[in-house]
């Protein structure tokens, strides 16, 4: 089977970047996996994105060597396993609150014995390789968004759910969970209360530590905290923030 190249670089003791895919086109899927990312996640979620779609953009992503992850609507076995029979490498299952929730997560994706998903893999085993099957379990990433104040109570249990890959951090809910004034505030002491609580019990349980940052600067902050898996921003909002400087100079050079 292909390996996950996620798994060789958290090994191998480094920080894995990833791009995070909003807009439903192969296109972009493609051109942001050619950018130098560790891994691509398509986001199916609170993107613009269907199955279909997301089936052509996976395939746009495995041009490259870029490591292909979704993130599903909801906790539901069937999404999550059409995701990974299109060639998902990794799942992120948001609003995972207890222990309950993250083993049917979990559950959904590995095969029998040591979970219920079935057997179907039509682009999987194309993506994956002939012993898709035999090594999907140990190479597939199940990562549980932690994302409100009922998961960081539950959070032992969530973390202790075998088969679990890891923890990832979303923000906005949290801090809307938690009663933040702003919205995804580092700052907030709360917030940082929070992420350590995440970080310690994920490298507590040989977890890896995910999170959605928001910027590059947070990106490099939360890393050197020991997050594992940061995202700087969305490609919605790259687009945005590079589209408004290009016109902002444009306007400020013609004085208008």
């Amino acid at each position: 089977m292909r390996t996950n190249a996620l798994q060789e670089l958290w090994t191998a003791g480094h920080v894995a970047v990833n791009a995070w895919l909003t807009i439903p086109s192969g296109w972009t899927a493609e051109l942001m996996s050619h950018c130098g990312f560790d891994s691509v996640l398509i986001d199916m979620q609170h993107g613009l994105i269907d199955f279909e779609m997301t089936v052509s953009m996976l395939q746009a992503i495995s041009t490259t060597s870029t490591v292909p992850l979704v993130r599903v609507p909801w906790n539901e076995p069937g999404i999550l396993m059409r995701v990974l029979d299109a060639g998902a490498f990794g799942i992120v299952c948001p609003m995972i609150n207890t222990a309950e929730q993250a083993r049917t997560f979990v559950g959904a994706c590995r095969y029998p014995p040591a979970g219920f998903r079935s057997y179907g893999p039509v682009r999987g085993l194309l993506y994956g390789g002939d012993d898709y099957v035999q090594r999907a379990n140990n190479t597939i990433l199940t990562l549980a968004l932690i994302e409100t104040a009922e998961a960081l109570k539950n959070l032992e249990g969530i973390a202790s759910v075998e088969g679990l890959s890891g923890l990832y951090v979303g923000p906005s809910d949290l801090s809307m969970s938690l009663g933040i004034a702003k919205r995804a505030d580092f700052d907030d002491p709360k917030m940082q209360e929070a992420l350590r609580h995440i970080l310690e019990t994920a490298q507590r349980h040989q977890l890896i530590a995910g999170v959605q940052a928001g910027s590059v600067d947070n990106a490099l902050r939360l890393a050197a905290m020991g997050f594992r898996l940061v995202t700087p921003m969305t490609d919605s909002a790259l687009l945005q923030s590079a589209s408004r400087s290009v016109a902002a100079q444009m306007r400020a050079l013609h004085g208008s």
